[in-house]
């Protein structure tokens, strides 16, 4: 099983974050490190990903390149089916919030300023719900991209040791 010094990281040349002291803190003491080993360091899955395919052998990364473009069709045609959906939902939200939006511009004709203050607060209440929703898919959407990036990586780990 071949194993990887720091020098054989810095010969990849790393961005200037991993300078050769960070990466010597990273191997802990050790001389080398497995190829797994390097794929499971305490750093970003995305740095993980850049150096085992600059690790692999070129063959390895080519098929494990076309198994990332196959994942990806199959997340695509999810996403085109997820935007219908989502486009469904929208059109249903927005026809509901005009409706209450209408609603609510008649109670505020009828009750004048007590409802313009209650509609004020209504609009809070959306533009908060809004605000909620979308940092919700900021989290989620982020989550996900980093458990779909280390379970590539754990693909590119598996093709590897396979070789």
């Amino acid at each position: 099983m071949k194993k990887f010094t720091v020098k054989d990281i810095m010969d990849r040349k790393p961005c200037p974050d991993y300078t050769e002291e960070v990466v010597t803190e990273l191997w802990a003491g050790k001389e080398s490190l497995t190829f797994r080993e390097v794929c499971t360091l305490d750093i970003s899955a995305e740095d993980r990903t850049w150096i085992a395919a600059r690790l692999a052998s070129r063959d390895t990364v080519v098929s494990w390149a076309n198994y990332c473009a196959a994942e990806a069709q199959k997340h695509a045609a999810c996403a085109y089916a997820a935007a219908d959906y989502a486009a469904d939902y929208a059109a249903d939200y927005a026809a509901d919030y005009a409706a209450r939006a209408t609603r609510a511009a008649r109670a505020a004709t009828r009750a004048a300023n007590a409802a313009n203050a209650a509609a004020d607060a209504s609009n809070a209440v959306y533009a908060a719900d809004a605000y909620a929703a979308a940092a919700y898919a900021a989290v989620t959407w982020t989550k996900t991209r980093n458990e779909e990036r280390e379970r590539l990586l754990t693909k590119l780990v598996e093709m590897h040791e396979d070789e």
